[in-house]
């Protein structure tokens, strides 16, 4: 499997170690760029596909509480570029309210991973990242 570039939008440090951790604990090979804010989030997406600027990211993990912007204002900016249009995007998030889950599944998400307090429960992100990869892949 060759090395999958995963946009990470999270603005907790805790949270971006389980992440890293769960990507490590499943072996996803992988190149992790973090933002931590939903401004930054927007900039960076927004010059996706730029000439001499990154290119869109094979898998987005997001967070939906982000400071600066929210994670459905991240998505449908992501979803604008045509280059991110299929682009699977898993939301990593604490909320598990039915209104978030509408918001974000509207704009297309491949899977919504609610952030367990059990450690092991986390690790199983990387086990949901391999699977949507290898989906996308297919």
């Amino acid at each position: 499997m060759r090395v999958s570039r995963i946009l990470l939008a999270e603005d907790n440090d805790a949270d971006v170690f389980l992440v890293r951790q769960a990507l490590e604990e499943h072996r996803v090979k992988h190149e992790l760029h973090v933002v931590q804010d939903g401004a930054e989030a927007i900039s960076y997406v927004s010059r996706m596909g730029e000439h001499g600027t990154v290119c869109c990211p094979d898998l987005m993990l997001l967070d939906l509480n982000l400071p600066s912007a929210d994670g459905p204002q991240i998505l449908a900016a992501f979803r604008k570029n045509p280059q991110c249009a299929k682009t699977p995007v898993i939301i990593v998030t604490s909320s598990d309210a039915p209104r978030d889950r509408a918001r974000v599944s509207d704009l297309g998400i491949s899977h919504y991973f609610k952030k367990p307090s059990d450690w092991d429960e986390f690790m199983e992100l990387g086990a949901v990242v391999l699977k949507t990869l290898s989906e996308r892949a297919a």
